[in-house]
C-alpha cells in the first residue's frame, strides 16, 4: 500500500511539473501573450534639429515605468561624455533627455541605451532573476545645422471612412432548424483574447443587427515639415469621455468629437485640434436593425428563433422570431400558428351543457378526488 501511495505521490508531482513548465511564462520578457516589456529603447530619429531633444517612446502608458529602469550615455564626436537632463511628458508615454549645453551642428553624437528589462519584469511580474537578457545598445544621431522652426500647431492630414460591419455575436443572430450556435476560439494573435468565431453543426444563422462605424486617422502632413520637425513632436489622441486611442485613429459608433494633441518635445508646449465627425452619417452610425425575413424563408424549414446564452445559445431558453412565444412550445400547446384542440373543437365532450374538460392548470387528482367524492355521497 505504502508502495502504491509512494508511486501516486510521484506521478502527481511529476504532473505538476510539467504543467508548470508548460504553461505560459507570464513574466518571460519576450512572452506575446502577455503584452511583452520592450527590450532596447532607441532614440525615436537619427536626425536631430540644432536645438532638439533625444526622444524615447517605450510605447502607450509605459514611459514612467520604463524611465526607473533605463540608462543612457551620449559621447560627443571627440569619444567625450555629454552631461544632460531626463525630463518626462507622461500623458504623452515620452521622455526626453536635453544635452547641457548646446548640440554642435553638424557632428554625430553616439547614443548608448541600456534598459533594464529584466529588473522591471521582476518588478512587474515577480519574473525570477535572469528570465531576460539585455545588452547595452549604441545609435548614432546626427545633428543637423538648421534650429527648430518656431513653435507652432503642426499641419495635420485627416481622413474618415465610413463602414457598416456585420459582428459574429450571440446577440445579433436569428436561426432555425436546430442551429445553437456557440463561441469558438479563433486563430488570431494571442494578444487578443476576445477573438472567436461563431460555429453551429446544423440549421441556419443570419444577421439581425449590422453596426455602423466611422473610422478618423490623423497623421502630421510629413510633406510640409522637415524630418526634424516632425521628429520634434509627439502626439496623442483623445476621443469622446477622453478616452485615449493608442495608434493615429479612433472609431467611432456615434456621432463624436475628437481632439488631437501635438506635443512639442523640445520646448514642451502643447497644440490642440479639436473636429467633430458623423453628423453627415448620423443615421448609419451604431446598431442597425436588419431585416432577415427573405434570408430566413430563403435557408429555412421551421420556425425561426432567438436564443439566450453567454457563450453558447441555451435551447431551453429561446423564443420565437418575431413572435416572441416560447420555443419550442410545452407539449400541450401546439406550434405557433396551430389552433389548439378546444379551437378546433375535436376533444370537447358535454354532458347536460356542462364540459368534461378540466380548467387549465387543474390537476388530474384534483378531478379524481371531486368524483369519489360524489359517489360516496350518493350511497
Amino acid at each position: 500500500m505504502r508502495s502504491l501511495d509512494l508511486r501516486w505521490m510521484m506521478a502527481t508531482i511529476v504532473a505538476g511539473l510539467g504543467w508548470t513548465t508548460a504553461r505560459p511564462a507570464r513574466a518571460h520578457c519576450g512572452d506575446e501573450c502577455w503584452d511583452p516589456l520592450p527590450l532596447w529603447l532607441k532614440p525615436s530619429s537619427s536626425e536631430l534639429a540644432a536645438d532638439g531633444v533625444l526622444a524615447f517612446s517605450p510605447g502607450y502608458d509605459r514611459a514612467a515605468r520604463a524611465l526607473e529602469f533605463f540608462t543612457l550615455k551620449v559621447l560627443d564626436p571627440m569619444g567625450e561624455e555629454v552631461a544632460g537632463t531626463f525630463e518626462l511628458y507622461e500623458d504623452f508615454s515620452v521622455f526626453v533627455w536635453r544635452p547641457a549645453q548646446p548640440w554642435i551642428a553638424g557632428a554625430t553624437y553616439t547614443v548608448i541605451t541600456h534598459l533594464d528589462t529584466a529588473a522591471w519584469a521582476t518588478a512587474e511580474y515577480s519574473a525570477s532573476p535572469g528570465a531576460c537578457v539585455t545588452y547595452e545598445r549604441e545609435t548614432q544621431v546626427t545633428i543637423a545645422v538648421e534650429p527648430l522652426p518656431g513653435p507652432a500647431a503642426p499641419p495635420l492630414v485627416v481622413t474618415s471612412q465610413h463602414r457598416v460591419e456585420t459582428w459574429d455575436v450571440l446577440g445579433d443572430l436569428v436561426c432555425c432548424d436546430g442551429a445553437y450556435p456557440e463561441k469558438w476560439p479563433g486563430q488570431g494573435h494571442c494578444q487578443y483574447p476576445d477573438d472567436y468565431q461563431i460555429r453551429y453543426e446544423e440549421g441556419f444563422c443570419t444577421h439581425l443587427r449590422e453596426h455602423g462605424r466611422l473610422t478618423v486617422a490623423y497623421d502630421f502632413d510629413r510633406e510640409a515639415l522637415a524630418a526634424t520637425a516632425v521628429s520634434n513632436l509627439a502626439s496623442r489622441l483623445l476621443g469622446p469621455g477622453d478616452r485615449e486611442w493608442s495608434g493615429w485613429a479612433a472609431t467611432l459608433g456615434a456621432p463624436g468629437c475628437l481632439r488631437f494633441e501635438a506635443l512639442d518635445l523640445a520646448r514642451g508646449e502643447v497644440f490642440v485640434d479639436e473636429r467633430c465627425f458623423g453628423d453627415d452619417v448620423a443615421d448609419a452610425l451604431g446598431t442597425l436593425d436588419v431585416d432577415p425575413t427573405a434570408a430566413l424563408a430563403a435557408s429555412c424549414a421551421g420556425q425561426a428563433y432567438v436564443c439566450e446564452g453567454k457563450t453558447s445559445w441555451d435551447p431551453e431558453r429561446c423564443t420565437t422570431w418575431p413572435e416572441g412565444q416560447i420555443h419550442p412550445p410545452p407539449a400541450d400547446e401546439p406550434p405557433a400558428g396551430e389552433p389548439s384542440a378546444a379551437e378546433s373543437g375535436g376533444a370537447t365532450e358535454s354532458s347536460g351543457g356542462c364540459s368534461t374538460h378540466e380548467r387549465p392548470g387543474t390537476p388530474a387528482l384534483v378531478v379524481l378526488g371531486g368524483l369519489l367524492l360524489r359517489r360516496r355521497a350518493r350511497r
